[in-house]
């Protein structure tokens, strides 16, 4: 177990908090005046396209040329005649297999209507873009890679990312009907999934298990990389470093963010023994990774909205952890002070949900909401000094 991070509550008024000193004053959310409902996920495919691939619940996936500002009028990708948007299901994440360029294959995670009496059921699932045409994906492509039935129809999770060592990880939440399941090593559920997906036109299986997952030789299953979660809906990779933020949805006291250092296996992140940083409604004991943040319920706050530690042309911003909230509409921003301590403070407030953040293959970031896409722009302060590979920042 890594050592305990040290953690900061976010009090019930924000004006006290210290914000990023560098973060430039003209700052600002330009809207992209795209058309989508609830857009999701906003991923790049990593090959040099500048192409934003827009993940709506619906079903759909969209493409957003970042050079020329336009949406392309067809969709890359319906399926929405297979997804099941009951409760909190839907599209709920989007993934480019590192070497997208040469193998054109991309992964999904959403939810069907479920079988055996269960409402719904997790699908991750592989397709591949048409050999003739690199902004539609061929439907009839589909493989499906693992399945996992959920026994409601929220806490389904829904971010899956690559990380930098080339696995597809996946993030579970509790299934909603228990709190057992996350400390239960038995269940996929409230669970951080780490698998490596074949990416070939022909598969005996459609996934093997990398050989250092932590429970490889056990009885837990082995795909299991991490433990304890409530409803990890939407974390992220840092692109600089490979460590994991991820934002886990609370009960009814906390919210939390959780830092995990590249490639550390096996952690255990407390729900539901923790709450955030408090006892949750677990009767349990054990030794856990506390929060880096967490906040309460108030100011109209119910549910993070995850987003990623900024690495884009901005300097002022550059290893700024940005995220919200889905109820209040706060934009938050995180800074590392020093190892394992934060700091963070509210920039602005918007009217609206907020569903999440996006990342572009030059590392800047959008704002999610119902029917609208923003980027975050500054213009006395932008410099491009990075080059990314795969996602994931390459000195070069």
């Amino acid at each position: 177990m890594s050592p305990v991070r040290a953690t900061l509550l976010l009090l019930t008024t924000c004006s006290g908090l210290a914000m990023a000193g560098g973060v430039p004053g003209d700052l600002q959310l330009n809207p992209l005046g795209v058309g989508t409902t609830a857009p999701l996920a906003a991923r790049h495919a990593g090959d040099g396209s500048n192409r934003l691939f827009i993940a709506d619940r619906s079903g759909t996936i969209s493409i957003y040329d970042v050079a020329s500002g336009q949406l392309l009028a067809q969709n890359f990708l319906d399926i929405s005649g297979l997804v099941d948007t009951t409760f909190e299901g839907g599209l709920l994440g989007l993934a480019f297999h590192p070497d997208y360029a040469s193998n054109g294959y991309f992964y999904l995670n959403y939810t069907r209507t479920g079988a055996g009496g269960n409402p719904l059921t997790t699908v991750i699932a592989r397709y591949r873009v048409s050999p003739g045409n690199p902004n539609l994906a061929d439907a009839a492509s589909a493989l499906e890679v693992l399945t996992i039935d959920q026994p409601q129809a929220n806490h389904n999770g829904g971010d899956i990312h690559f990380g930098s060592d080339g696995y597809l990880y996946i993030g579970m939440g509790d299934g909603g009907a228990s709190s057992a399941t996350s400390q239960n090593l038995s269940t996929l559920l409230g669970k951080m999934l780490r698998i490596d997906p074949c990416a070939s036109a022909s598969c005996s299986t459609p996934y093997s298990i990398p050989a250092d997952n932590p429970f490889v030789g056990t009885s837990t299953p082995d795909e299991i990389w991490s433990i304890g979660f409530r409803n990890p809906f939407r974390w992220s990779f840092d692109r600089e470093t490979g460590d994991m933020l991820i934002a886990d949805v609370g009960q009814s006291l906390r919210e939390e963010v959780s830092f995990e250092p590249a490639l550390a296996a096996g952690l255990n992140y407390g729900w539901s023994c923790r709450e955030g940083n408090i006892a949750g409604p677990g009767a349990c004991s054990g030794s856990f990774v506390e929060p880096i943040l967490a906040y309460d319920h108030s100011q109209s706050r119910c549910s993070i909205a995850g987003g990623y530690r900024y690495r884009g042309c901005i300097q002022g911003l550059r290893g700024t952890y940005v995220f919200s909230d889905f109820c209040g509409g706060q934009i938050y921003f995180a800074n590392e002070d020093s190892p394992g301590n934060w700091s963070f403070g509210e920039w602005t407030d918007l009217p609206g949900s907020v569903l999440g953040f996006g990342e572009d293959e030059a590392g800047e970031l959008y704002l999610l909401q119902f029917s609208s896409i923003s980027r975050f722009e500054s213009a006395s302060d932008c410099t491009v000094s990075n080059i990314f590979d795969d996602g994931f920042e390459s000195a070069r």
